[in-house]
């Protein structure tokens, strides 16, 4: 093998490693009420705003990254959570906050 190959080589080689390093999970910050608490699958279901650079408003459900989350909220609390996007697309709740309490009914 050429001495130019090898140096070609070893910069794709580089250059993959440093992209998979960097490339690191988006966050999108985003404001809704919830709908409904989901134990058994520690999701929430989220009616919410639009989310900037990631989707218009829409009731859906999100994992929770924290089941302890689901304990500290309410259905018809309004929240403001962080989403966390992982390199395959899925999303996951890892940070909240109430803005607005209600009262508490949880789904199993």
């Amino acid at each position: 093998m050429t001495t130019t190959k090898k140096l070609i080589i070893l910069i794709s080689v580089t250059f993959f490693i440093f992209f998979n390093l960097t490339a690191s999970a988006k966050e999108y910050t985003a404001k809704g009420t919830v709908n409904a608490i989901n134990s058994s699958s520690q999701k929430l279901n989220i009616s919410h705003g639009p989310v900037k650079g990631l989707m218009g408003a829409m009731k859906m459900d999100f994992k929770v990254s924290d089941p302890e989350m689901l304990s500290d909220v309410s259905i018809g609390n309004t929240i403001k959570f962080t989403l966390n996007e992982d390199k395959k697309g899925n999303l996951t709740i890892t940070d909240l906050e109430i803005i607005e309490n209600s009262e508490k009914v949880i789904i199993d």
